[in-house]
């Protein structure tokens, strides 16, 4: 008995891809610490803490945003998995 392939069309639209441990070990360490940016910013938005140079500043939290964001992007987060 003989039995036939089905032939399917796939369509690759992303690929694997595995970044190197020291660009994800950059990205996680960016990330973290754009968090605890982001974080000591807002604490001291509404305390008397002076943790940061200059105190409470929207150029730190948009900093922290844009920091976290590289490093998301760093770590392979937003990398194709399909």
């Amino acid at each position: 008995m003989m039995t036939t392939a089905k032939k399917t069309n796939q369509t690759k639209i992303g690929h694997l891809h595995t970044r190197s441990v020291p660009s994800r070990i950059f990205g996680w360490s960016l990330f973290g610490l754009s968090l605890v940016v982001v974080v000591v910013n807002w604490i001291e938005e509404f305390s008397s803490l002076e943790a940061l140079p200059g105190g409470h500043s929207v150029l730190y939290l948009a900093g922290g945003v844009a920091g976290a964001a590289v490093g998301l992007w760093r770590a392979g987060v937003m990398d194709a998995k399909s």
